[in-house]
């Protein structure tokens, strides 16, 4: 075969190869030519798809005349249908834009809840995972395989129709333990937190503490640096933070003496709250409230004359004046019946026709009631004592719970099936991490006298997470995602909302593009955040 050689010119170089057949050149014309052709087809798309909105008269104005903006008027008309359960306070009478709010507020909910829930699982999975004990180990890997190896849907059904709905009918509610949590065909109730006027205040101090906890962690770690001594920064930083958390307590506590109180008839001489406790004892004939329970078993007083004997109040259903005034008759062992109305004036009513003889609400409310009353100036306000946060304790009363926190079957169903799904994936990038970090460092962990905790605290878990939050932001992403499967269940997500939208608005391009740019947002936000704190712990190389 002769040997091919390149042609040399006259000024003695080798011979240039023509333009079109150099592929350098080539391929730069080649990917213009395929940046135009989809360009071209983007606005052959979206001239296609304007002209069939425009068909539809989904953008059209009402002047007759078309506009991207007219298209989404849609979302100031009545939406006319409920939504079972919303973050935001809601009424069908409001427009479509506040319910697909609430649909996406519902998202938010189930996301967050979700990730941290999800995240807790997967993270003592992974490591149970590791362990030395045959049992945990291979429990955990059960699990792990069948969240795996099974559709999340599929998941999501046995969890609603084969666990939650099978639950008891609320009489018969199973109660864990001695604990106020209660399973039922309704969901579950638990105690939860409710927030007085107060906590504001308290919320400041809160944030105070947290901040004087950063200066001193930073300040410490300074010194720590410069004297090259522990100067047990962790014990510091927990005792200022508590110290201003507590002291902002107190100051809350007496700071808002006249937000909450009650109404009862002058002719009682209850001039404070103490002072109900003092009437009690003498209606009881009982020289200490803490003595009631008691006098009952030896006796003295009868459950039909301590129920008679109880207050009877008055109160708006679920509101903070009520766990308040409550709590503190509970501290205070004072025995009492309470009559509920779903709004003030039907409370007033009750007040009025002898139904209860203590009104319970705001001050405000008060204030604009007792002139309603045949006779106001018979009636004292007095005020409660008034704490930052109370604990609603849920309690059976007629068909269903009163108080506390009400986790619905369709919510419930949903959180745990994406909490368990996705605790096995993240089980398993745990596991991953921890096993990426090179044995050595464990084994000088152990040779300076670590404990098998802080080994995995302090040097592993701080190393496995650069390569564990990669593949984690995407369980996360997918968690969000997933949580459109809340339409199995009966759960109003933002997918269950903009689909009811849909069918009874007709503008389907227009619900569809906000859904996509929501679910695009929840996911954008994901993903920076977690490459935020990804480049925080990435090692720097020199």
């Amino acid at each position: 075969m002769a040997e091919s050689k390149l042609t040399p010119n006259p000024s003695g170089g080798q011979e240039s190869v023509p333009p079109w057949r150099d592929i350098r050149i080539i391929g730069i014309f080649a990917q213009i030519a395929f940046v135009v052709l989809v360009i071209m087809g983007a606005m052959w798309l979206l001239g296609n798809v304007t002209d069939n909105l425009g068909r539809l008269g989904g953008f059209r104005c009402p002047d007759g005349t078309s506009s991207f903006s007219c298209g989404y008027n849609f979302l100031k008309v009545d939406s006319q249908f409920d939504i079972s359960e919303s973050v935001i306070d809601y009424d069908p009478s409001d427009t479509y834009g506040r319910a697909l709010l609430v649909g996406l507020m519902n998202t938010i909910k189930v996301g967050v809840l979700g990730i941290i829930f999800a995240t807790i699982l997967g993270v003592l999975a992974g490591i149970a995972r590791l362990s030395d004990n045959w049992l945990v180990s291979k429990a955990t890997g059960w699990y792990i395989d069948l969240m795996r190896n099974t559709p999340l849907l599929l998941q999501l059904f046995f969890i609603y129709f084969g666990v939650i709905l099978l639950f008891p009918p609320i009489r018969d509610a199973i109660q864990l333990g001695d604990l106020p949590v209660y399973l039922s065909q309704r969901g579950i109730n638990m105690p939860g937190p409710v927030f007085l006027p107060s906590f504001a205040t308290w919320l400041a101090f809160v944030v105070a503490g947290i901040i004087l906890a950063f200066v001193i962690w930073i300040l410490l770690g300074r010194r720590e640096e410069r004297v090259g001594k522990a100067s047990n920064r962790a014990f510091w930083v927990v005792f200022g933070f508590f110290t201003v958390s507590i002291i902002g307590w107190f100051v809350a506590s007496n700071s808002n003496k006249l937000d909450q109180s009650f109404m009862i008839a002058k002719s009682e001489r209850i001039l404070a709250f103490t002072d109900l406790a003092d009437n009690m004892e003498r209606r009881l004939g009982a020289a200490n409230l803490n003595e009631i329970d008691l006098m009952v078993e030896e006796g003295e007083l009868t459950s039909e004359e301590v129920d008679e004997a109880a207050y009877t109040l008055c109160v708006i259903s679920e509101s903070a004046s009520e766990v308040n005034f409550t709590a503190e008759l509970r501290r205070l062992n004072i025995p009492y019946t309470v009559n509920r109305s779903t709004r003030p004036d039907q409370a007033t009513a009750k007040y009025a026709a002898g139904e209860c003889e203590i009104y319970v609400a705001d001050t405000v409310i008060l204030t604009g009631e007792r002139p309603l009353l045949e006779d106001p100036f018979a009636q004292a306000i007095v005020p409660t004592l008034e704490r930052p946060v109370r604990i609603s304790i849920p309690e059976i009363e007629g068909l269903n719970f009163v108080g506390g926190i009400k986790i619905s079957p369709n919510f419930a169903a949903l959180l745990i099936g994406l909490v368990l799904f996705t605790g096995a994936y993240i089980a398993e990038i745990v596991r991953a991490g921890i096993q990426s970090v090179s044995k050595g460092q464990s084994e000088a962990a152990r040779a300076l006298g670590l404990s098998e905790s802080q080994r995995l605290r302090l040097v592993v878990l701080p190393q496995a997470m650069r390569v564990i939050i990669p593949p984690l932001t995407s369980q996360y992403l997918n968690l969000v995602k997933n949580s459109s499967l809340a339409i199995a269940v009966g759960y109003p997500d933002l997918f269950a909302v903009a689909f009811t939208t849909l069918n009874q608005s007709g503008q389907a391009i227009q619900v569809f593009l906000m859904v996509m740019a929501a679910y695009l947002t929840l996911s954008l936000s994901i993903s920076a955040l977690l490459n935020w704190y990804n480049k925080r712990i990435a090692l720097v190389e020199r």
